[in-house]
């Protein structure tokens, strides 16, 4: 009962979001109802903006906190996540934060669970909360082998999504080249 309750963040004790996002506005016709969410210093292409938050154009708290975001006021951006998968299939076996992880549970499908809403130590998280998978062999992660979880949510109660460290910096580096 009571590591329940460690797994289980209420609102008020939430992190901050550790990565800078900006609003914009994608379509003046529907700025007034919904306005675009991306990461800092990204490209303007379409596919780099994260998703859409429903609301007035002046409720600013939503760009500069990622947690503060609910599912209900989020439209996820189709176009956006193969971004991030393809991040995840290029360097996840690269990042240390995995790497410790795969070289304590030695072989077999690990999961790469979201930063938002970490589970306990040697506890599965929710499944909202997957990224998605990757196949550890000998300690090591297996290259290019990601595999997405489809109920991974970008937005859930806890936040808008947060990868590691390593491969947040991968991905942002990835949008800078989107467009050019």
């Amino acid at each position: 009962m009571r590591q329940r309750a460690f797994a289980t963040c209420s609102p008020h004790l939430q992190r901050p979001y550790p990565y800078g996002l900006v609003r914009v506005h994608s379509d003046p016709k529907i700025a007034s109802r919904l306005f675009g969410l991306k990461f800092e210093n990204t490209t303007s292409d379409s596919s780099t903006i994260i998703g859409w938050l429903k609301g007035s154009a002046d409720n600013s708290a939503a760009t500069t906190d990622g947690a503060s975001i609910m599912p209900a006021q989020f439209v996820e951006n189709r176009e956006f996540w193969p971004h991030v998968e393809y991040v995840l299939r290029e360097h996840a076996h690269e990042d240390p934060e995995l790497q410790a992880q795969a070289a304590y549970q030695k072989s077999g499908w690990m999961n790469i669970t979201d930063g938002r809403n970490p589970p306990p130590l040697g506890r599965t998280g929710e499944p909202e909360d997957i990224v998605g998978c990757v196949l550890v062999e000998d300690k090591c992660i297996k290259r290019g082998s990601f595999q997405p979880n489809p109920t991974h949510r970008p937005a859930s109660i806890h936040g808008l999504f947060q990868l590691p460290k390593y491969l947040q910096a991968k991905l942002l580096d990835h949008l800078a080249t989107i467009g050019k």
